[in-house]
């Protein structure tokens, strides 16, 4: 599993989260964006969303993707026990961590669902156009991988006892705070609110027990454990 990782992580662009009951728009809209670059499904959602995805998967831009380790698919089960949430979810979460890549979700229910994780959000009061979209979207790509590092040894910190949970929840959310600032051109503007982009951090939302979980799995889990950016795919603005 790990050369077929290997042969996706270089050239993927995010990873997909979608509602197949509304998600037909959102997906014609990322085929059109990324016809040279592969966007991830992760098994639980290609399973959910099999018949929708059967005449897109395999070529450009959709491609099934793989947990790369062991370790990962085990803490995508810890974490969806100790946090309650839906699987799917959880399992997109780990992935895009472990893939280095910004989740694109469509469809309301699994918005709502991230929204529930989400330590952070940001509004934009912007109608975007193209352009605006390939800019915030291509923002959104470096939120992920610019806290990427910092992110997971952080949580390695965290595991081996060198910080208390309480006070690395507190570095995280402060992290974040100052990233949004990335985003000042959805924030200025003056229309109505609407959310563009949730930070999740499901390692700052486990429990004690959790995390004594977690720490069973060793350091390699640090990887599915990154600060994330889930991009609320929204076409029709883009018109």
């Amino acid at each position: 599993m790990f050369s077929r990782y290997a042969s996706l992580v270089k050239n993927l662009r995010g990873v997909v989260l979608l509602d197949p009951e509304e998600g037909e728009g959102g997906v014609k809209w990322l085929q059109e964006r990324f016809k040279y670059r592969n966007l991830g499904v992760p098994p639980s959602a290609l399973e959910e969303a099999r018949e929708f995805f059967k005449d897109r998967l395999g070529g450009k831009p959709f491609v099934e993707l793989v947990y790369p380790t062991r370790v990962l698919e085990e803490l995508a089960s810890v974490l969806t026990e100790d946090l309650r949430a839906e699987p799917r979810v959880v399992e997109g979460v780990v992935l895009a961590s472990a893939y280095v890549s910004p989740i694109l979700l469509i469809g309301r229910r699994v918005q709502e669902q991230v929204a529930e994780l989400a330590i952070d959000v940001v509004e934009s009061k912007l109608d975007m156009d193209l352009k605006q979209w390939k800019l915030h979207l291509r923002i959104a790509d470096y939120t992920v991988l610019d806290l990427y590092r910092w992110s997971t040894e952080h949580v390695e910190a965290l595991l081996e006892g060198r910080v208390e949970l309480q006070e690395f929840r507190k570095e995280r959310k402060d992290k974040v705070r100052r990233d949004k600032a990335r985003y000042w051109r959805l924030t200025k503007a003056e229309g109505a609110p609407w959310k563009f982009l949730y930070y999740l951090d499901l390692a700052s939302r486990l429990s004690k027990q959790g995390l004594q979980q977690v720490k069973g799995l060793g350091k390699e889990a640090s990887a599915g454990l990154s600060i994330e950016a889930a991009v609320v795919i929204m076409p029709r603005l883009t018109a």
